[in-house]
């Protein structure tokens, strides 16, 4: 039997998750390609086999794993089910209510893409098999959603396989950090608002920041010229470059706007980095005191320093915790059997 994981949409970010996905197929007896947008083949790992989308043809398969939306979905769906493949479709972010994008900020152009994304989504669920959603907010969204139709939907958390090496554990913790895409609704300029005010008012001590983004943003002047800051931007990173980034972090910023879950909380759980969330976004994967500290106000600078001074003074006992999680919720071995059940019925 074969199976193939499909991403046709780059982004570095989605190579663990198609990685965790590889090797569960691999261990329930598939023979596996990654057939994928050809910026993935540098950051996929050495001796897999690898079949670049834009070649066009595509290897005949028992099984297809989509694990991110794309217009190219589509007809390469239409073209497997016609040859008899079962296709499997992650779907991360069923959409909520527009209006909570907009309390989010997000602008009317991005509002508009989203309406088109949804009804591309829409199709993809409809043609796809087996829908599998990774949250219970996500669920309510999706059953919430009209333009859902397909009822073989199942919860299956967000799977990773686990990327953590002895080294990772050695690294000196120093950074409270923000590791991720630059979005609206990440609320990274609260963020920035934040170490602004830190940096400036030598907050936190023995403490320094930490930016990691693909993503352009221009740096307050304080940011750009405190020793305190560290910033990499612009351009995709490695792995190798983001688990290090993870490695050395004490707390992550996850105090997001709006969330339905997230990927930076899952793989810091990975590395045993706790990350602070707000109030109205904790989940079944969250417990406040314990893996993150939840904060009812992104805004509040002292609430968010007394939150990181929490997990500083406690740092052992919130990584601890935050490993527990992630292998009960996050490794990919704990969903074989269950994936395996979903796809044969």
């Amino acid at each position: 039997m074969t199976a193939l994981i499909i991403s046709l949409n780059f982004h570095p970010g989605h190579v663990s998750h198609m990685v965790a996905s590889y090797k569960q197929c691999e261990k329930l007896g598939y023979e596996l390609v990654y057939y994928v947008n050809p910026s993935f083949i540098p950051y996929l790992p050495k001796g897999s086999r690898i079949v670049s989308a834009v070649e066009g043809k595509h290897p005949k398969a028992d099984l297809a794993i989509f694990l991110f939306p794309s217009q190219k979905n589509l007809p390469l769906i239409w073209k497997l089910k016609r040859q008899g493949t079962k296709v499997v479709y992650i779907f991360h972010e069923p959409l909520a209510p527009m209006k909570v994008y907009r309390e989010a900020g997000f602008s009317m152009k991005y509002l508009a893409k989203l309406w088109v994304i949804d009804h591309v989504s829409a199709l993809t669920v409809k043609w796809s098999d087996y829908i599998l959603i990774p949250s219970r907010k996500a669920i309510k969204y999706y059953e919430e959603n009209n333009l859902y139709k397909n009822q073989n939907y199942h919860y299956l958390p967000l799977m990773y396989s686990d990327e953590r090496e002895e080294r990772h554990a050695k690294m000196p913790r120093q950074y409270f950090s923000y590791i991720g895409t630059v979005a609206a609704d990440h609320s990274f300029t609260e963020y920035l608002n934040f170490v602004e005010w830190a940096v400036t008012n030598n907050k936190l001590e023995g403490i320094n920041f930490l930016i990691a983004t693909k993503s352009e943003f221009e740096a307050p002047d304080a940011l750009q010229k405190s020793n305190r800051v560290t910033i990499y931007k612009g351009r995709p990173m490695s792995d190798e470059e983001i688990n290090a980034y993870y490695s050395s972090t004490i707390a992550v910023w996850n105090a997001y706007a709006r969330t339905t879950q997230s990927g930076v909380l899952a793989k810091s759980f990975m590395f045993g980095t706790p990350a602070l969330v707000m109030c109205a976004n904790l989940n079944e994967f969250t417990r406040d005191g314990q893996n993150v500290v939840a904060i009812d106000d992104n805004t509040n600078k002292e609430e968010i320093a007394a939150a990181v001074e929490k997990i500083f003074s406690n740092q052992a006992s919130f990584s601890a915790e935050c490993r527990k999680e992630f292998e009960r919720s996050f490794y990919y071995g704990v969903y074989n059997d269950q994936f395996k059940k979903i796809i044969n019925g």
